[in-house]
């Protein structure tokens, strides 16, 4: 019997645990953002409510969702998805779907997605029309 083995990258590894990339995702949105962190909590208060939420949340709230040394304060996915609205940076959504493999796709490239779809779908109408005309010839 033989046994495969192959060697782990201790690099390249993907850890499902994302607490640290998200955060650090937030704190990079919250430092090239324009705003302040006064004016993106009254932001994200504001689209809460819009929202029909029922809480609102501080800039000490903030301040824990984005510190390395509280591992164990996230935003829950609403405020994420605020969060991510309000900088207009879908980082911290990115970050929690690497290790799954998935992207964000925004701008450009989802446009590109979009172009490619309708070409998929165009060839695959072409496709069957030159196979409806061949069945027809052959009668």
């Amino acid at each position: 019997m033989m046994k495969t083995s192959f060697q782990l990258d201790l690099f390249h590894n993907k850890s499902l645990n994302t607490t640290y990339e998200i955060k650090r995702s937030m704190r990079l949105a919250v430092s090239k953002s324009h705003l302040s962190r006064e004016e993106i909590i009254d932001q994200m208060n504001k689209v809460a409510v819009q929202e029909g939420m029922r809480t609102t949340i501080s800039k000490a709230t903030l301040d824990n969702w984005i510190k390395d040394s509280d591992p164990g304060r996230l935003p829950l996915p609403p405020w994420l998805t605020i969060f991510c609205y309000v900088l207009h940076n879908t980082g911290p959504i990115a970050a929690m779907l690497n290790p799954l493999g998935c992207i964000v796709v925004e701008g450009d490239t989802q446009k590109l997605l979009v172009w490619a779809e309708a070409e998929f779908g165009r060839r695959r109408a072409a496709k069957k029309a030159r196979t409806a005309l061949a069945n027809l010839e052959e009668v």
